[in-house]
């Protein structure tokens, strides 16, 4: 069944080259005059840093399909590992974003709906497909066929979501310093 598990690994891969890129992403980032009221909530650091450590963690479900049998129930087992890793990394993320509070930027509790939103709604559609792969018996004629027609994630929303959190001004900087965000970008260990 590679051609189920490519796309499920292409899926992967697409979304952490998407991470990566905007996390290590340069611009200009002019020093901003500091206004008399300053925003408050959350280190901006931190919260990009809870935010690349679930992208981190999501990414890291690659290797279930990675380390999957050739088999397709060995294919079924990796791909819902894979969903489970990416589920509960998005889950994860929205939790800990809601508990640290909008980042102390213009715009911070826009920014915080907006993500927490996005990956707890992320975190439902994933898991509404994994019920529906795991519902499908590896062992029948059509498996790979049936398999191939369930829909994959939204990688549009998952690019534009991550493209407007990197490319904010307040927040590249943060990106940037946070080390959760720099473990993204640094290349591969060899294995």
């Amino acid at each position: 069944m590679p051609t189920l598990a490519c796309r499920t690994g292409a899926v992967a891969l697409l979304a952490l080259s998407l991470a990566v890129a905007g996390c290590s992403s340069s611009g200009s980032t002019s020093e901003a005059t500091p206004k008399p009221a300053a925003p408050q909530g959350a280190d901006p650091v931190v919260w990009t840093g809870a935010l690349c450590k679930g992208i981190g963690q999501a990414a890291s479900g690659v290797t279930a399909i990675a380390k999957s049998q050739p088999s397709p129930q060995g294919q079924k087992d990796g791909i819902l590992a894979f969903s489970d890793a990416v589920q509960q990394a998005f889950s994860g993320t929205a939790q800990s974003l809601k508990q640290l509070g909008p980042p102390r930027v213009t715009d911070g509790k826009k920014i915080q709906e907006s993500a927490v939103s996005f990956f707890t709604g992320a975190a439902g559609t994933i898991s509404e497909q994994r019920e529906k792969f795991a519902a499908l018996d590896p062992n029948a004629p059509d498996f790979v066929e049936k398999a191939s027609h369930l829909p994959g994630p939204d990688l549009g929303a998952l690019s534009s979501q991550i493209q407007s959190l990197t490319t904010n001004p307040q927040l590249m900087p943060a990106f940037k310093a946070s080390a959760d965000c720099q473990k993204l970008s640094a290349p591969a260990a060899p294995k």
